[in-house]
């Protein structure tokens, strides 16, 4: 079966991202770059902090593997099934997912010794595409790898697929709920005040089909479909790049919250006051919320009920989008008959819960254990995005202005990764699968990401005696 949808939407959804994303970028320094994570981290000893941009970006998931040609295709465009890619072995329902991030301006500061405030500013766009069944996702594409003489019924269950490109203003408050000569108990919280520039999405609860001799025809089709667009959506979604929405955005507003807490342990045996400390425990729960958009025309749900849809005369077509060329000969030729359109299309955010440990090993050595728990559930019917429930341990060694990282990563997909973070004054740049991406003919997880911050450090205290003390 020759058919060219797999190719164009896999493809497409990974390159279309450029998170999860910043695996390993946590530290003693430049708390403001963690904020995102857990917004008590705005409490510290500094007089502020600034983040001038952090931009990152990672593509990943079970169901293609890309050769080291692949590089090529970020500048040209282009990218060939079996040449530059192939499809996994991996037999598990298939998973994909691609964040772009970008973090800042913001910054982080000390009001009146006792008062910490933050506001920060980004944009992400997230893509996930959850429980595609194997089989199915094998006989999709240019080149079929099913014998369909032998497996000739699939199902598809609650299959979701979807992208959204947001922006935020986030405002936070930090401060000490319990404080000791060498124990400290910081909470936090942050108002997110997002505007939603564009989604879509597709869910698909249940639905089953059947092919006979290679015939390209799914063959006595029932099944639902939630279909969720955002005016214009098509254009981006699946064939372009997703920031090109910023030129028709739809600029629906909403709101979301973080919330965590740090306790920080600085046992000290000398009379001066120790600053920093030697172990940091963290707990919070990040992007409480979603964003509901204004929907095209085409959003709804629609039924099919015992149809045969002519799949191999679906073509990506040059003078259409995607989208468009799937409502036009499919949605509104009858195929498949709406049940049901909405006005609006409501998209979750990527929900987590964060733990994460800092530990001092030497006077330069510290080790840092971060675990991400994904807290969306993949639902057809209320679509959201999440990021992949991770566990990093990430050593680093620091020595003046400089520090090397490198992030140890393995996540619920059972895919390991090493990466390497490099820290010169203000600036840093990294990766948390640089490994794999270097050393490595078949990479299923691309990550990289470039930031600077700036602390603005206390006035140096003069000494007193502590005799008198």
């Amino acid at each position: 079966m020759r058919l060219r949808i797999l190719s164009l939407i896999c493809v497409c959804m990974y390159f279309t991202g450029s998170a999860q994303t910043f695996l390993g970028l946590y530290g003693t320094e430049n708390c403001v770059t963690q904020i995102r994570d857990n917004p008590a981290f705005v409490v510290h000893e500094d007089r502020a902090q600034i983040n001038f941009l952090t931009v990152g970006g990672e593509i990943g998931g079970n169901a293609l593997m890309f050769k080291k040609g692949i590089y090529k295709s970020f500048t040209t465009g282009e990218a060939t099934m079996d040449k530059d890619y192939y499809r996994s072995y991996d037999k598990h329902s298939k998973t994909m997912w691609g964040n772009m991030e970008v973090i800042g301006p913001g910054a982080s500061v000390l009001v009146k010794k006792k008062y910490f405030f933050a506001v920060t500013t980004g944009m992400r766009y997230l893509m996930n595409s959850d429980n595609l069944d194997n089989n199915v996702f094998r006989i999709m594409g240019v080149n079929s790898y099913v014998d369909t003489n032998l497996t000739d019924s699939f199902k598809v269950k609650n299959f979701a697929i979807t992208a959204q490109v947001f922006s935020e203003l986030n405002l936070t408050y930090a401060g000490y709920l319990y404080q000791s000569e060498d124990y400290t108990l910081v909470g936090g919280a942050t108002v997110k005040v997002l505007n939603g520039i564009a989604a879509a999405g597709l869910g698909i609860e249940d639905a089953s089909f059947k092919t006979y001799n290679n015939d390209g025809v799914a063959h006595n089709v029932i099944g639902t479909a939630n279909v969720a667009f955002t005016p214009l959506a098509n254009k981006w979604a699946i064939t372009n790049n997703p920031f090109t929405s910023l030129r028709n955005p739809a600029n629906n507003m909403g709101v979301g919250a973080d919330l965590g807490v740090v306790y920080y342990m600085n046992p000290n045996e000398t009379l001066f006051r120790r600053r920093g400390y030697i172990s940091r425990l963290a707990l919070s729960i990040t992007d409480i919320g979603s964003i509901s958009y204004s929907a095209s025309s085409t959003s709804g749900k629609y039924t099919v009920n015992n149809k045969d849809i002519d799949l191999k005369s679906v073509q990506n077509n040059s003078d259409v989008t995607f989208g468009t060329r799937i409502f036009n000969d499919y949605l509104i030729d009858t195929v498949a008959k709406p049940s049901g359109s909405t006005k609006k299309v409501k998209f979750g955010l990527p929900t987590a819960l964060h733990l994460n440990g800092d530990f001092k090993i030497e006077d330069r050595f510290w080790v840092n254990a971060n675990v991400l728990i994904n807290l969306r559930k993949v639902d057809a019917e209320n679509l959201s995005n999440h990021y992949i429930s991770t566990l990093t341990v990430t050593p680093r060694y620091t020595f003046g202005q400089f520090a090397v990282s490198v992030p140890f990563s393995f996540n619920v997909q059972k895919q390991g990764y090493m990466g390497l973070i490099l820290f010169a004054g203000p600036v840093y740049i990294g990766s948390g699968s640089l490994l794999q991406m270097t050393a490595s003919n078949s990479i299923n997880n691309l990550n990289l990401f470039v930031g600077s911050s700036l602390r603005i450090k206390p006035k140096r205290q003069k000494e007193k005696d502590a005799m008198m003390m």
